[in-house]
């Protein structure tokens, strides 16, 4: 039998946790969180990042903060890969905006690039919410001179390819942000959370905020 994925977190840690707890500390936003996102930022090559409960949530949030920050609106369009999650899809329509599915190529299962260009050209969305799944890596010199091309805000979809690199380029970092999930079956585990990564500030602040 192959498994999907091995504990992330021993006992060692378990009993690390527990000697922590004892301590009576801050159990929410204390000083470790500061210096997690930090910690993250400093490794994934961005200069913000801010840690919430879930990979999924990440998504909302970036989404969420465009709106905040009145760069798209309720009504803008966002590209979502058909090989995605419920959660790439799902807080496109929690917020009210149109998603459009694109095909997925063969190759990396991330978006087929004549049908991203086609969507571009004739739906002329706000938004790619990109997906990289598997650990697997998108050609992103094409998406992102596509995006560029389009005026297309890139967003990154990093849950399940935390560390793979593009052209020596952390994936996460194409993007003007992007989510990273810390669930129990990923990379690094922290039981439950995520990050939203950015390089800017404005949105930085409305995620701090939100």
């Amino acid at each position: 039998m192959i498994k999907l994925v091995s504990d992330t977190i021993n006992n060692n840690d378990i009993d690390q946790l527990i000697d922590w707890l004892k301590t009576y500390p801050r159990l929410t936003k204390g000083e470790l969180t500061p210096q997690l996102e930090d910690k993250w930022s400093n490794w994934l090559g961005v200069k913000h990042s801010i840690f919430c409960n879930s990979g999924s949530s990440a998504n909302l949030l970036m989404l969420w903060a465009l709106i905040e920050a009145g760069r798209i609106t309720r009504d803008s369009k966002v590209v979502v890969p058909s090989v995605a999650w419920a959660t790439d899809l799902a807080p496109v329509i929690q917020l009210g905006m149109t998603p459009i599915l694109c095909d997925s190529n063969l190759e990396d299962l991330s978006v087929d690039l004549n049908h991203l260009e086609t969507i571009f050209k004739e739906t002329k969305p706000d938004v790619l919410l990109l997906v990289s799944v598997l650990g697997l890596v998108p050609d992103m010199n094409c998406i992102t001179h596509l995006c560029l091309k389009y005026n297309v805000i890139l967003l990154e979809d990093t849950c399940e390819s935390m560390g793979s690199e593009f052209q020596d380029k952390h994936l996460g970092t194409f993007g003007l942000m992007s989510s990273f999930s810390t669930y129990f079956g990923h990379h690094i585990s922290t039981i439950e959370g995520g990050f939203v990564s950015t390089n800017d500030k404005e949105l930085y602040e409305i995620l701090k905020s939100i």
